[in-house]
């Protein structure tokens, strides 16, 4: 299934997903209750999570890991 990446690095990316929550490169996105539409298809809009990025200390004592 083919998901939207909102916020953070990501943005506008189009990636394949479907669980609660995807890593693209270094950074955590959740899946939210909403849906777009990109190139004629409905997506599923899985929002960035900043304090779970590797540019913003995502490490091993985080949570995130």
């Amino acid at each position: 299934m083919e998901v939207l990446l909102r916020g953070g690095p990501g943005a506008g990316q189009v990636v394949n997903g479907g669980s609660e929550t995807l890593v693209w490169p270094a950074c955590l996105y959740e899946r939210t209750l909403e849906w777009e539409r990109v190139a004629r298809r409905e997506l599923r809009v899985y929002a960035h999570r900043p304090d779970c990025c590797e540019p913003y200390g995502r490490g091993a004592e985080d949570r995130c890991e």
